[in-house]
Parts: C-alpha cells; structure tokens; sequence
C-alpha cells in the first residue's frame, strides 16, 4: 500500500495530483496558518522575526520537504508497511526549480531509505519564486550553525566552538513533552559564560491530526532530516558558506546493531557516514555552499567531554542536558519527569563517557552496575542487548570490529579504519563501565 503526502504552500495552494482513488493520502499545508490540515510550527514566525526573512530556494524547498517528511513519517504507522516496518510513500511537493530537483530526486529516495528503511518517491511541480529577503540579523552575524539538541554531545561543540572564538548559531527543534526546557536551560548557561557569542534558534514542530489516524508513530527515524534541514536553512540566511557543525561522537553516529534484531534501520542512522555523504551530496546538487562538519565523528563520547576546551562550563551545564531516550518516562511512573532513566542505550553510553572522563552527571533512575533490570523486562532490554554485544566483541579478533562497522552500513574506505579503531574504543569504554 503506497502512501502519498500532498504538499500545499501557503494558502491559495489547492492542488491535487491524478491518482487512483484508493491510494491512501493526506494533505500537508506548509506556512498556512488557519488551514485544518497546517503543520504547526514556529518556522516562519522565527525566521521572520529573528533572521529577517524566510529561507528561499533550494533552501526554502529543503526545509519544506524535511516538514513534509516528518510528517508522513509521524503520521503513517509502520504497522501499514511491509513486514509492519518499511513504508511506501511518496510527497508530492511544488518547489522553485522543478529541473533541479528533478536532477537530485534519486539522491533524495536514497538518503531517506538509508535513514528509514522505507520506499520513498518525490513528485515535483513548480511554484513561484520566493522574493528574498537580505537578512537583518542584530550584532555580528554568527560564524557557523551548530545542532542543538540539548544533550551532551551538542554541548561539547558548541562549547569548543566558542572556546576558540568563534560566533555560533544554535538550531534546535521540538515537539511535545520537555525537549525545549533542556535545550533552553543549556543555552542559559552558554549565555552566561559566553554573553553575546550565540544566538538560538528553537523550532517547534507538530504535524496536524489526520483524519482516520489517531495517535503517532514512535519510531520517527525521519528526524535529523528535519534537523539537517533546519540547520541549512538558518546557515542560508546567514550567508554563503557558513558551516553546518554536527556534534555527535563516532560510536552513536555508527550506531552498530547491538544485536541481529537490530539490524538495518532498526537501529537509528541519524548520522551516520552514509547518511551525512549523501545528505552533503544533496547539498552540492542544489547549489547550497554550506559544508557538513562531523568534528568528533571518530571520537567516543567519553574522549569528547575529557577533550572538551571549557571545562568550567563543561561541569555546570552537564547536569542541565537530557540524553534519555525515555525522558517523559517518570511521568507514566509516578515519578518527575526529566530524570534520565539509566536503562535504554543513550543513557548506558553517557554514563560509560562521565565515567570515562571522570565528569559530572546527572541523576538515573536506575543504577545498572548496582541493582541491573532483569534481562526479560521491558527496562532490561537494552542492558542485555549491549551485555551480549559486549561479550561478542571481546571474544573475537580486532580485525573483526571492521566487519560490526560495516553491518551499521557502507563507509568510505579511506575512513574504514579510523571508524573501526573508534567502534573498538567505544565498546572498551562501555565494558570498562560496566565492570
């Protein structure tokens, strides 16, 4: 069953593509505010309001098929896809160059299948050029954009960025729950440490309720198109050139399947080295002069915060950051939400690195080292998935930490071994915890 995604601009957008009647659909309106079907965002409120103008072009058409993306991938449940996991679907979406994107279209559907494991297929018709709009930004206009998501790796880049002088534009985004606390409370303390050297930019995103599907798809593997996406757009209006720095350690960018189950995009590929070429390749195709820069990608997490150029601020801020993956989880438990778990993999990779680095850390729920879930409960899971991938890598050769980087997915030869040598640090930091 294919899926389609109609993409409406503005208002007065009313089109409709000629396919059958018994394909699923819905419709997505993109900067229509007031529209039953709108995306709600804080996009084109923040843009005009703190960047002067709305991204236009390529830029603008990135942005709004990440939205649309999102959105589908938000909206359709995987129980519709093959195997109740890979999805058809398709966006049909109006762009400025529709011969351009035409040209990029099979760089797209190969990204987007990497990252999520469906089918995708883009659809393009032309729309009228967006008027841009010379970006009045106050004070000095920052150097690079940053990711920001609130946790602990995109706090060590910024802060290594700004220990060297350098202007940063922080770009987040969130939907329900806490996310925009953690990043808000962070950036307080970048603020006060670094008065006047960042500027943040925090986008809210919420795709509407469609008709006949309620509830959302957890799995939301589309997210850090959505971010990438974000991120190009302020560089755009900031100017040519400026660099999209994606902070995030080599061991969770691999993401290498702690098990069989979790082959594939079962495990998140948010940022791995296929992704990231691919996505730069997109860039190129469209004309948008924004390098990616992955500074840590061969990196742990722990080498990350003992390498981090403030240290001071380091110590401060590291409590205020969120890596859970189950962070609203304390509110279904009685609990406070906000607390990091201890249990799901996130949370075992940022102790391992505190630990590692020697560092301040935030409370956890659960202490695996001293009272470990059961291997059969829900909280076990990931505790026993990387247990048992721990005792597999240390009872194999060192060659064969090539081959586990592979599984996650290709990368480039001349980067093989310094993935590899990173891989084998990080599942040493991780053991080395856990004992």
């Amino acid at each position: 069953m294919s899926w389609h995604v109609i993409c409406h601009i503005g208002l007065g957008d009313a089109y409709n593509p000629g396919i059958a009647a018994t394909d699923p659909r819905f419709t997505l309106s993109i900067d229509a505010p007031g529209a039953s079907d709108a995306m709600r965002s804080t996009f084109g409120e923040h843009f005009r309001e703190e960047l002067g103008g709305l991204p236009s072009g390529a830029a603008a058409d990135l942005l709004n098929l990440a939205t649309a993306v999102f959105a589908a991938d938000v909206c359709i449940f995987r129980r519709f896809g093959e195997a109740r996991w890979g999805r058809e679907i398709t966006i049909h979406l109006p762009v400025e160059d529709s011969v351009l994107w035409n040209g990029a279209a099979a760089i797209v559907t190969e990204l987007l299948g990497f990252l999520s494991g469906d089918k995708w297929s883009l659809k393009v018709r032309s729309r009228e050029p967006d008027l841009y709009e010379e970006a009045s930004l106050s004070g000095e206009r920052p150097e690079v954009v940053s990711l920001f998501s609130g946790g602990l790796d995109s706090l060590v880049g910024v802060l290594d960025l700004l220990a060297a002088g350098r202007r940063v534009a922080l770009v987040g985004h969130y939907g329900a729950g806490m996310t925009h606390t953690y990043q808000g409370r962070v950036a307080a303390v970048l603020e006060g440490a670094y008065s006047g050297r960042t500027s943040l930019n925090l986008f809210h995103a919420q795709p509407p309720v469609i008709n006949g599907l309620d509830g959302r798809e957890p799995t939301m593997r589309s997210r850090s198109f959505l971010f990438f996406a974000l991120g190009i757009a302020v560089a755009s209006r900031i100017g040519g050139g400026v660099p999209l720095f994606v902070p995030e350690n080599g061991v969770i960018s691999l993401n290498v399947p702690l098990t069989v189950a979790r082959s594939g995009s079962l495990s998140t590929r948010t940022t791995h080295p296929y992704y990231v070429a691919r996505f730069q390749e997109l860039l190129n195709v469209l004309g948008l002069d924004h390098p990616l820069v992955l500074p840590y990608r061969f990196k742990t997490k722990g080498e990350m915060l003992s390498g981090c150029a403030d240290q001071a601020t380091l110590g401060a801020a590291t409590p205020l950051t969120m890596s859970c993956a189950h962070s609203e989880g304390g509110r279904w438990e009685g609990s406070s939400p906000g607390v990091h778990c201890g249990y799901c993999y996130p949370c075992l990779i940022r102790r391992a690195a505190t630990t590692a680095a020697g560092t301040a850390d935030s409370t956890y729920t659960v202490d695996v080292r001293t009272d470990p879930p059961g291997p059969t409960t829900r909280k076990g899971r990931d505790f026993r998935a990387l247990s048992m991938a721990i005792e597999r890598y240390r009872g194999r050769p060192a060659n064969r930490a090539l081959f586990d980087v592979l599984d996650s997915g290709p990368v480039p030869p001349d980067e093989i071994a310094a993935y590899a040598e990173v891989y084998r640090k990080g599942m040493d930091e991780l053991a080395d915890f856990l004992n």
